[in-house]
């Protein structure tokens, strides 16, 4: 029977000098290092003489939905099973095909922290080339969403490391909802119900060769009254978004008599799914923003989940908007933040 097993590895904590004590933990392995949409995908150049590749790219580098742009969900590199040394040990995503008759169960493995702290290594096992491949295609879903989960716990885990602590105070005390905000982010609108920060930088241009370009980024979390499950359909719920940006959300009009405001951009149809964040029931929204009466436009992510204690729906929303860059980095790192929405 083909299995998926989760191995995680422990590591020690400890302390040293009292300065030391008082600033960090070590540990007994070094931090992961590359992207955080990076995988490293390592095989026997007998595997990748089979077509391994053709196998593993529809799944690992598809689509990310909701840009208008194609841009892929992990960028892959590629590695012979031989050159696997330290250079690649502590990278923070590794995926390995294993194909030998000595295999004894053929599945897939989930090790965590093998080398390095952060790190996931996903092996997959088979008694043949064939066999490994086959593996692979029958898990691939699951394989995909392992990795995704990782990386937006990684990307987490960063955020907390430097997150606002006294914007999340100033949020918990007046919605009563948790959220991870990053550090460099600024109130922008605090009411009973909708609570907005954003963040604008000047950073080097992805889609130039020279200068550095402006980019923002908006947070922001709003809550209404339970009424039916039937709000989590993708009409309801980015109608109820658009009556909430439009209220609060304002843009540069190219007419000096109307006002703009963002919306969701129809034109490209957004994609949701149901999800477990928690443990509980969620939904989440992604698609594309523009304004009415404007000319700006990004992609936006939407969490949304049931506070069954007070019977709302607590939301945690965010946006981009940067012509000059690519999305994904972004977007991951603003879906992730979305993600860590609770109700106190």
């Amino acid at each position: 029977m083909r299995y998926i097993t989760l191995i995680l590895t422990i590591f020690v904590l400890f302390s040293c000098n009292n300065e030391e004590e008082n600033n960090s933990n070590f540990s007994y392995l070094p931090d992961a290092v590359g992207g955080y949409s990076t995988i490293n995908i390592i095989a026997d150049q007998t595997l990748w003489d089979y077509g391994l590749k053709k196998h593993v790219e529809p799944i690992l580098t598809k689509e990310i939905e909701g840009l208008l742009n194609r841009e892929s969900e992990f960028d892959i590199q590629t590695v012979r099973s031989k050159a696997f040394n330290r250079l690649f040990q502590r990278q923070r995503f590794i995926v390995i095909f294993v194909s030998s008759n000595k295999v004894i169960s053929e599945g897939v493995t989930v090790k965590k922290n093998v080398y390095a702290n952060g790190q996931i290594i996903v092996e997959v096992s088979g008694k043949s080339e064939m066999n490994s491949i086959e593996v692979f295609n029958e898990k691939k879903a699951e394989i995909f969403t392992l990795l995704d989960n990782h990386r937006t716990f990684a990307i987490q885990q960063l955020a907390k490391a430097k997150n606002n602590h006294q914007l999340e105070e100033q949020l918990l005390n007046s919605q009563g909802i948790k959220l991870t905000i990053p550090q460099s982010y600024t109130l922008a609108l605090d009411t009973n119900n909708f609570f907005y920060v954003t963040k604008k930088a000047k950073i080097k241009c992805e889609k130039f060769n020279h200068g550095n370009c402006y980019i923002q980024t908006g947070i922001f979390t709003y809550f209404f009254n339970y009424s039916s499950q039937d709000i989590f359909t993708p009409n309801k719920f980015i109608a109820m978004r658009d009556s909430v940006t439009k209220l609060y959300i304002e843009g540069s009009s190219e007419y000096d008599s109307l006002r703009s405001y963002m919306k969701v951009y129809k034109e490209l149809p957004a994609s949701s799914e149901n999800i477990n964040l928690n443990g509980k029931y969620a939904y989440k929204i992604k698609g594309w923003w523009d304004l009415q009466n404007g000319t700006m436009g990004g992609p936006f992510v939407s969490v949304a989940s049931v506070d069954e204690l007070r019977n709302r729906v607590i939301v945690s929303d965010a946006f981009v908007f940067g012509p000059n860059f690519n999305k994904r980095r972004f977007v991951k790192e603003l879906e992730a933040v979305c993600l860590s929405i609770q109700a106190n």
